[in-house]
């Protein structure tokens, strides 16, 4: 049996096996400087990657929460792109119709600004508990027919007389250390009660497979396929009913569950090209730094006006990836919020799209492609002709 410090942190059976790399790279994507003192003065951390052979979970090892302000200013919504919501409305028109969800008490670990809990509270009738240390202070407030009450603190097991008819949770269990521990410390509070789960998360397995080398950044300290996140239900004692992909060529991936009353058997998942997935993703991400580096310097010789389009995950991890990112002067993003202040270590001042119209780029590199059809109809909408790339 491995030495503790050595098991697998999920099903404690697996020696997991390093695979990924980064270091001094800037640990919080949510809370963003003001300054570009701030900026420079950024927290930052490491990564190491790791992957189980027996339940598929891969985490970083590195990986420290006390690094991130989980705190109000914390801003990572998508809710400003139209791609996400119709998709998202979609989720819970669904979610209302299977479940029943009218009239009923529903609780978000990992609520953020609301938006979801607000459409679901709003669209079925029902009362909502929002529970994350990001929302400032407490409030409560009606919601259409329904009402919405949320707690700024983390979740724990202090909060189960919150549980009630439904449980969800949206891009939040991949920030969460020890998955399986956390898993089990919420069926515990459950109890007897036959309470539904939806857990939602991005597809770490997916973007390794695809070599997407800027989706690793410090705040997700887990990386599942949709394989390993079903096993770190049924390992904390939960039936899993329903599971699949969803989002833009499946960007994420789900979980519906229920408490289990039998003891769950958890399989080796990963599959046998999956070994090499890790191996390509390393040399991957070195090449694709190494390509953008000598491009940087292309358009530096050539006097290219060059910006980013995108400050979040995977902007953060391209530029603070870049030797030479000061050739990139600019950050544009449709969040508000996330406006008016600089990116992570790197320093660039985040700005929305009308500034363009101002002060005009020859090319913008795209940091997420899912929104590159969505960037090519606002850039038309100003009459700006530049090159557009993806990160």
């Amino acid at each position: 049996m491995p030495h503790e410090d050595q098991r697998c942190h999920a099903c404690n059976e697996g020696r997991p096996f390093p695979f990924f790399a980064n270091f001094n790279v800037p640990a919080d994507i949510g809370k963003l400087p003001n300054t570009p003192n701030e900026a420079r003065q950024s927290a930052c951390g490491d990564i190491q990657l790791v992957a189980c052979g027996v339940c598929g979970l891969v985490e970083n090892r590195k990986y420290d929460p006390n690094l991130i302000a989980f705190e109000l200013g914390y801003e990572v919504s998508l809710f400003h792109t139209p791609t996400f919501q119709e998709y998202i409305c979609g989720v819970c028109d669904r979610l209302i119709a299977k479940y029943d969800l009218k009239g009923k008490n529903l609780l978000e670990i990992g609520c953020g600004s609301a938006e979801f809990l607000s459409m679901i509270c709003r669209k079925g009738g029902n009362h909502g508990v929002g529970i994350d240390p990001t929302v400032g202070i407490p409030s409560h407030d009606r919601c259409g027919s329904g009402s919405i009450k949320l707690i700024p603190e983390f979740y724990s097991d202090s909060h189960q007389q919150h549980i009630g008819d439904f449980v969800c949770c949206l891009s939040v269990f991949e920030d969460i250390p020890r998955p399986v521990d956390f898993l089990k410390s919420l069926r515990k509070s459950i109890g007897n009660r036959n309470v539904p789960l939806y857990f939602e998360v991005f597809n770490g397995h997916r973007a390794i497979s695809q070599l997407e080398v800027w989706s690793i950044h410090y705040e997700q300290c887990n990386y599942f396929s949709l394989a390993s996140l079903k096993n770190m239900f049924q390992l904390a004692d939960f039936d899993v009913t329903n599971s699949g992909t969803c989002y833009q060529d499946d960007q994420y991936i789900f979980v519906e569950a229920i408490p289990s009353v039998t003891p769950q058997h958890v399989s080796c998942e990963l599959p046998p090209e999956f070994n090499h997935d890790l191996n390509q993703f390393t040399t991957a991400f070195s090449s694709r730094v190494d390509w953008w580096t000598t491009k940087l310097e292309e358009y530096r010789t050539d006097g290219k006006r060059v910006v980013c389009w995108g400050s979040g995950g995977k902007g953060v991890t391209f530029l603070s990836s870049l030797p030479n990112a000061d050739i990139i002067q600019q950050v544009i993003d449709i969040n508000p919020v996330r406006q008016n202040q600089f990116m992570p270590a790197t320093c660039q001042p985040i700005d929305g799209p009308d500034i363009l119209e101002v002060e005009k780029p020859d090319v913008v590199v795209v940091t997420n492609v899912l929104y590159q059809h969505e960037i090519m109809e606002t850039l038309a909408s100003k009459n700006i002709e530049c090159e557009l790339v993806i990160a």
